[in-house]
Formats: structure tokens, sequence, C-alpha cells
């Protein structure tokens, strides 16, 4: 039997739309261009300060919205509990890598959706006979200081660091500890909205508030801490309950099993709202196989698919069902793929398949190769939706990899490619991975740059400017508006020397 492959090749329309895209935007048609090959030129700005610039969002499928454009990319030495969380509080994405071991990406889920939440949809539990001891375990691995006591499912009393702070028995019973134990617990039905709550915790001079099913029953949890943070983070990716959105992750090897499938159950369970689909090589038939499994069973989950560098496999990742497109193939710091051949230098890839995302109504996440906030307006500029990077966060006290020091005394974190040997040996080590690969990737020392926060503040700043010098004022104005023109290698070193 002869199997005929599908053609993905771009019809007469989709080439005269690419060319007509680039030649707006002043990038070569037949060249492949990278961030250093172009400038974007000033023009005529009525903007007074960049201060004015605060308009950095950006919507994607679902009805979902970003205050920032940033994903921290999901390598293992960037992308952890911390990253997530402190980038989506200041608006962004965290993508957790999938090359952890599910259990490691189900309990990091669980850690993120419980952080600086307002809304707590299956607070933490614990019998009022239980000890103070296995009370802190249960608290440890979650992160939290605090339980709710509850018999039959019915909630008798909370368990807050004040009852425990200075006790030393840990053999003692945590109802011997709760001061709210025989008191009257302050509830609330389920349903109860933040502001009305807010009141009630005020009123009470309380920080916990249970919410009850019709049965007496536990049925939630809404925090003064959580609500704290709402105010505090006004940018914060949040879902409509007030926790962080939640991305789950799933790798697909040679063919995508029940195996897979069962991981992408598992983490639906936790509330994910976003699954990122990676393989270094998107356009093949296993990710084909993949999202059409995914999309048959958990229609709901928005995917974000990866990666390509062609307009050809974006089309092919859009019309299998992909919502976002990830887009890079060798050009990240620490990737070594594009040695082997392949890959288009990434403003060139970015600009293709933004035109075929335009088409299809999908958005495209420019993954790596930038390395300054020029870099970023750039790819914003060629028609990224989204900025993934893992060089410019990995140096920040929240990224995964641990904080080591040199002989000097200076600090800083090692930075692993994925396809890396020392990856690939990691990998090897947690079951993730069978055997070594040619490496494709590196590893490299990065200083520590300190925290999040202020990377990201200094990254916008940098941003504010250029746009400033464009005069645009949003993100969405920037990528309709700026343009390119070509400069020599002269050039860039003129305008970027020390």
């Amino acid at each position: 039997m002869i199997v005929m492959k599908e053609d993905f090749s771009l019809t007469k329309e989709e080439k005269r739309a690419i060319v007509e895209y680039k030649i707006k935007k002043g990038l070569p048609e037949s060249v492949g261009i990278t961030f250093g090959d172009v400038y974007v030129p000033e023009r005529y700005s009525d903007i007074r300060s960049r201060a004015e610039i605060s308009d950095f969002s950006v919507k994607i499928a679902g009805g979902l919205e970003f205050g920032i454009p940033f994903v921290s990319a999901n390598m293992e030495p960037v992308t952890g509990v911390q990253m997530a969380v402190g980038i989506e509080r200041e608006g962004g994405l965290g993508l957790l890598p999938q090359t952890l071991p599910i259990e490691d990406r189900l309990y990091m889920l669980e850690r993120i959706k419980r952080t600086d939440c307002a809304f707590i949809e299956n607070p933490l539990e614990i019998s009022p006979e239980a000890t103070l001891g296995e009370a802190k375990i249960l608290m440890k691995k979650f992160s939290v200081s605090s339980l709710i006591l509850t018999k039959g499912g019915k909630p008798e009393g909370i368990l807050t660091h004040r009852d425990w702070r200075f006790e030393k028995d840990e053999s003692k019973k945590v109802k011997s500890l709760a001061g709210a134990l025989g008191k009257k617990l302050i509830t609330a039905p389920r349903g109860t909205a933040f502001k009305e709550a807010e009141g009630i915790l005020i009123k009470n001079k309380i920080e916990k508030l249970p919410l009850l099913d019709k049965s007496g029953s536990l049925a939630g949890l809404i925090t003064a801490h959580g609500l704290f943070y709402k105010i505090s983070y006004p940018l914060a990716t949040r879902d409509a309950k007030g926790r962080f959105l939640l991305a789950g992750s799933i790798g697909v090897g040679q063919h995508f099993t029940d195996k897979h499938l069962k991981e992408v159950e598992l983490q639906a369970e936790r509330g994910i709202k976003i699954l990122l689909v990676d393989t270094a090589r998107a356009f093949g038939v296993n990710i084909k196989e993949a999202i059409y499994a995914i999309r048959r069973d958990f229609p709901g989950l928005i995917l974000i698919v990866g990666n390509v560098s062609s307009a050809e496999g974006a089309k092919a990742l859009f019309e299998w069902g992909a919502h976002i497109v990830k887009v890079n193939q060798g050009r990240g710091h620490v990737c070594r793929t594009s040695k082997m051949g392949v890959g288009q230098p990434q403003l060139s890839a970015i600009a293709e398949c933004a035109v075929v995302a335009k088409k299809y109504g999908g958005k495209i996440i420019a993954d790596g190769g930038m390395k300054n906030p020029g870099d970023l307006v750039k790819a914003v500029v060629a028609g990224a939706d989204l900025l993934m990077s893992g060089f410019l966060l990995a140096g920040t006290y929240e990224s995964a990899a641990p904080i080591e020091s040199d002989e000097n005394g200076s600090l800083y974190k090692t930075y692993k490619g994925s396809a890396s040997l020392e990856a690939q040996l990691e990998r090897i080590k947690n079951g993730t991975l069978d055997r070594i690969r040619e490496p494709e990737g590196i590893a490299e020392k990065v200083p520590v740059t300190g925290s999040l926060h202020d990377k990201i503040r200094s990254l916008m700043d940098g941003m504010r400017s250029a746009m400033s010098y464009s005069g645009v004022r949003s993100l969405s104005e920037l990528k309709d508006k700026g343009v390119f023109e070509l400069q020599t290698e002269a050039g860039l070193k003129e305008g970027t020397k020390r």
C-alpha cells in the first residue's frame, strides 16, 4: 500500500503574503537574517516621556491575556516553582520543563496553584487527632503555614502559624494547639464573592475564611494573604478564581502513546489551562498524532506547540490544531542545532511564521536568540506575540539552577542547553532519557544578576526606550507599525561597542 504524504507547501497566495510582509517590514525576500542584521529606524514621536508607555498586554486564545509578553523557557535550569510564580506575578507565563518526571511536574503545579492564592479550591486538611510533626510534614511539602482541621469533611478549626511557631513538642495533637478549635468558626457559603469575603475577613479580624457546601462540608478557602497579593501584583497572570494560571508540559518521542496521554490527563486534573507540546522538531508525524489525540480528549486546553523555523512548519501545526506556535531551531544561546545545518535565522523565521499565524488566527512565540531589550523589540516588530527566553532569565535568583561560587567568590549559575551533554546525563539519571545523543547544546556559567522583578523591569525599560523612538505606546502598535533597515556588520559593531 502506498502512503501519501501530506503536503504543507505554501500556496501562491501564502508565498505572496510572506513576500509582501517582508517588503513592508524592510526585510530581504530570500535571505535569512537575524537580529544583528537590522536596526529599527526612528520615527516622529509625540511621546514626551518613555514613562507614558505602559501597555505591554498580549491577548491569546480562550480569552486569556498576559500583562507582559515574557515567557520563561521550559528548561530545567530556568523554570521551576520560583520562576513560574515570579514571572506570573509580573504578568507573564512560566512553562515547566517537559523533561522532568511527571511526578515532579505535578508537584510543581500544586505548589504554583496554592501560592499567593486568594481562593483555594481544595484546602489542605488534617485530622484534629494528627500530631504537630505530621502537620509540619504536610505544610513543608506544599510550602504553607496553616491547615484546616476537619472531621468527616466538616471543618472544626484552623491551625495557623501563630499556633505552632514556638511549640517544640511535635508529638502534641493539633487539636490542642489550634486556637480556633472549640470556638465558633467563621465561615461562608461556597460561591462567596471576593469583595464580600474581604468584608467578612476585615470585620472579624481573621485571615482565612473556609467555604462550605450545603451539607456543611469544606468546599474551599479564601485567604486574606491571597487577596493582599491580588492588590500587590495587579498584572499577575491569574484565572477567574484568583489562582496563578497553570500551564502543563509534555514531551513527545517517536510515538505519542497512552503514557503521554495519561500525563496530559494528570496535569488536566491539576487544573492546567495551557499545555506545551514540545519537541525540537515539531514539523513531523509524531507531533501531528499528539495534537490530534490531545484535542480529541482535552478540547478545552490551549495548545502551545513547537518548535519550527519555517512557514510550512507553522502552517502544519496550526492546521493540526495548535493555538500558539513556538519558533526557533538552533538559535538559542546554548543551543547548537544549527551546527547540523538546519534552522532558519531567527528574525526571518519569526516573520514568515507570523504571516501564517495571522491567516489561522494563531499566535507566535519567539523562542530564544534574544540577548538584550533591542532584540526583544525586533522580535515584536517581526511579528512575535510572546517572547520566550532562558538566557535573559537564567542568572536571576528565581531561576531553577542553584547558585554557585567560583574561586574568586563570584556568584554564578550553570545554564545548560536542553540537548547538552550535561542535561542529557541528568535526564538519564532521572529516567526520562534512554541514551546519550550527539549533543546539540552546551553548558556555560552565567553571573547571578539579581531578582527576577528587577530583571523584568530592566528589560521593559529598554523596550520602552526603543518604543519611544518609534512613537508607539503599545506592543500591538509596535508590531503593526514597526519596520527595519538593514545594517552591515560594521554598523552593528559601531552600535554595540562597549
